[in-house]
């Protein structure tokens, strides 16, 4: 099959493509097409990356326009291939700077690559390890990147998504929302969940080990995820997330904040904070939150009482479930007060004190009574684990930065959590239309 393609610009012939094509294997043929479609494209980008420096106006810096320095070549890859064009350079008489304003809307940041390229390229690597991505890359698009960089790409593009989030932040923080000023969702849900967790991952520093002191071993920290969830008219959950380093509190809880008001928290009628023990995820329901509704995550609960069961009765397996069950029946049926009373009954008399496992269960649930009132949820038809949060730490960070032989810095642990959050809210696509990356 002999073929033949002319690519015309502006009535202007560019370019001339004549090849035989065999059509015996159905494969090879359309490698072939592709490979075709690529020879296509890189002309009409060489021209019209061209033109559209051309278009541009002349920069200011200064106060005054910059003076043009002459036009240069750039190659850059692209998913047709590497692309040749011509720009303008301009320099500053004032500070000396140079700008190059082509490149900043042809190529992405820094990075000899087309701003699509480097779009797509940063999101296949919020899902793939870069063991892997350097091959995938060559596989599916017929591009190579080398490991290198495409890690720097990744580092750099999540880096810019960071900045995005702690610009939020200090804006927020200037100017707090507020039941009158927050904006209004596409559609309001009627009830809306908080939650918030922590989760590990292994970095590339080290640490001593505590038994064993002349001995180092992997530093591990920890990533704070933040989860707003809710259901449609139509029974279906939504959920949008997150991030923060574990250093990281005051942003990560206004993060979650503004991600709430930008989801309906202020319209919504429910408003419930659900969540696990730790205290840090308590102190941002406080200081953010106060008017939602606590509950203790029922799973969290229910593992300190498994836990005095074991402490009271050891090894006797029967006891331990039989103990657990009606414990657990008491908190599920009456809430922590009925638990406490269930637990008051292990005096021998009003002067005995608990047995300590006992005396440590009832301490945990006293000083968490107001977010244990399981039967009033229930009733309301609320949810009362916070499996969505857990489930939403091992899809932000677990599945991407907790695998064989990973440890990561604390700028790569962020960025690579950054893309994928920004893939996995759905916002992909709307968040590189306002992400400016630095040339």
């Amino acid at each position: 099959m002999d073929v033949r393609i002319v690519v015309e610009v502006d009535g202007k012939k560019v370019s001339e493509i004549i090849e035989s094509v065999e059509t015996l294997d159905a494969m090879a043929l359309e490698l072939r097409v592709e490979e075709l479609k690529k020879r296509a494209g890189r002309a009409v980008l060489d021209s019209g990356f061209t033109q559209l420096g051309e278009s541009l106006g002349r920069p200011h810096c200064c106060g005054r326009p910059m003076r043009n320095r002459g036009r240069r070549v750039r190659t850059v890859m692209s998913h047709s291939g590497e692309v040749t064009y011509e720009r303008t350079r301009y320099r500053c008489r004032e500070c000396q700077c140079w700008q190059t304003p082509a490149d900043a809307v042809v190529c992405c940041g820094s990075h000899r690559m087309t701003r699509l390229l480097g779009r797509n390229a940063s999101q296949l690597a919020s899902i793939e390890p870069f063991a892997q991505l350097e091959q995938l890359m060559a596989d599916q698009h017929g591009v190579y990147l080398g490991h290198d960089t495409l890690w720097h790409l990744a580092v750099d593009v999540g880096g810019a998504l960071e900045k995005l989030r702690l610009a939020e932040v200090e804006l927020r923080q200037l100017h707090p929302w507020t039941a009158e000023n927050a904006p209004r969702p596409p559609v309001s849900p009627q009830r809306i969940y908080i939650s918030c967790d922590g989760i590990l991952y292994g970095t590339n520093e080290t640490e001593s080990n505590a038994q064993q002191p002349e001995v180092n071993q992997q530093k591990w920290r920890q990533m704070r995820v933040g989860c707003v969830f809710w259901q449609d008219e139509h029974e279906h959950w939504h959920k949008q997330m997150t991030w923060g380093q574990e250093d990281d509190y005051l942003s990560f809880g206004m993060s979650l904040y503004a991600l709430a008001c930008r989801c309906g928290y202020h319209q919504a009628q429910e408003k419930i904070f659900l969540s696990d023990g730790a205290d840090w995820c308590w102190s941002i329901q406080q200081e953010h939150f106060c008017e939602a509704s606590g509950v203790l995550d029922w799973y969290h609960a229910s593992q300190h009482v498994w836990e005095c069961a074991k402490a009271l009765f050891g090894d006797d397996s029967t006891a331990v479930q039989e103990w657990a069950q009606q414990h657990l029946s008491a908190l599920y049926d009456a809430g922590g007060s009925g638990l406490l009373q269930l637990l008051d009954q292990l005096r021998t008399s009003p002067e005995t004190s608990l047995p300590a496992a006992a005396q440590k269960l009832s301490n945990y649930i006293r000083s968490r009574l107001a977010e244990t009132d399981y039967p009033r949820y229930r009733s309301r038809g609320w949810t009362i684990g916070s499996g969505m949060v857990e489930s939403s730490a091992k899809q932000l960070v677990g599945l991407r930065l907790k695998g064989p032989g990973m440890h990561w810095s604390r700028a790569g642990a962020t960025a690579l959590t950054a893309l994928r959050c920004a893939h996995l809210n759905g916002h992909w696509h709307q968040t590189w239309q306002n992400l400016t990356l630095t040339g």
